[in-house]
């Protein structure tokens, strides 16, 4: 898969292969000129900086001759809740802070993740063959191979999260949806 290059299909990217069939037989590594000559376009996909208290999230395509570009949208973040305040007093924890107080985040770069769930909830999505290419492609496969669960700070489990998330143009909710349900026993 060669994700310099793309062609919309119902609004959603499809990447172009790494060889393309000739009338000639196979030209593999083709040019960009290749590429363009056989209907692919060039994949501009470069998301802005966030405004302060937002972020940015992918909402579309813009399509030209010779260009796909991703378009982002600025997406406003919520305040974080405060308490209420009205000594309410239910708290169903069982400790001090009357149950108003909002649930702690996951600690981020400490989870472990199962190899075995994360390619389950990936195949039940329709994205494993997705990230299958690209560990293919960037001569990652043995490093899959070997491992027998995925920690959250680990900079080759971090540049694949970056990577795969980039691929689909899914939110963080999106990938974290998947990810919550799959951290290791």
């Amino acid at each position: 898969m060669n994700t310099k290059f793309g062609k919309l299909t119902n609004g959603q990217i499809e990447y172009a292969p790494n060889s393309l069939g000739t009338g000639d037989g196979v030209k593999m590594n083709p040019t960009e000129a290749s590429y363009l000559a056989a209907g692919w376009k060039k994949v501009e996909d470069v998301p802005p900086a966030p405004d302060e208290g937002c972020t940015v999230e992918p909402s579309g395509w813009t399509e030209t001759d010779t260009a796909l570009t991703r378009v982002y949208k600025q997406i406003t973040m919520p305040a974080p809740d405060t308490p209420s305040g009205d000594g309410g007093g239910d708290n169903p924890s069982g400790g001090p802070g009357g149950g108003d107080t909002p649930p702690a985040p996951p600690p981020v770069g400490k989870r472990i993740f199962s190899k075995l769930k994360l390619v389950a909830a990936l195949k039940a999505t329709d994205k494993w063959v997705l990230v299958k290419t690209w560990l293919e492609e960037k001569a990652y496969y043995d490093y899959y191979l070997a491992a027998q669960d995925f920690a959250e700070d680990n900079d080759l489990f971090i540049e694949g999260r970056n990577a795969i998330q980039g691929y689909l143009g899914v939110s963080d909710e999106y990938v974290e949806s998947i990810l919550s349900k799959c951290v290791a026993d």
